[in-house]
């Protein structure tokens, strides 16, 4: 069974994965402790765009992934050429 993880879940995954504190984090992104808390907390209302890619980026995420748009976790490094006839 496949169960789809939280953006809130996501985002405390991948800082506890990395042995981060939120002070920590907070530190290392310059987004605040306080929205950073409240990005994990049950009672998450909304992230801004600034932040999501700020984390993704931090991360080595994609957008999408920590959306829950694709299951993809890792950031796309390389995206294919594209031809000149197409």
């Amino acid at each position: 069974m496949n169960t789809k993880l939280t953006i809130q879940e996501k985002l405390k995954d991948l800082r506890v994965e990395r042995h981060l504190t939120l002070e920590q984090l907070a530190e290392e992104t310059g987004i605040s402790k306080s929205a950073l808390g409240k990005y994990e907390s049950d009672d998450f209302k909304d992230i801004s765009p600034f932040s999501i890619v700020t984390l993704a980026k931090y991360y080595g995420v994609s957008t999408d992934y920590l959306l829950g748009l694709n299951g993809n976790k890792k950031s796309p490094k390389h995206r294919p050429a594209r031809s000149a006839s197409g």
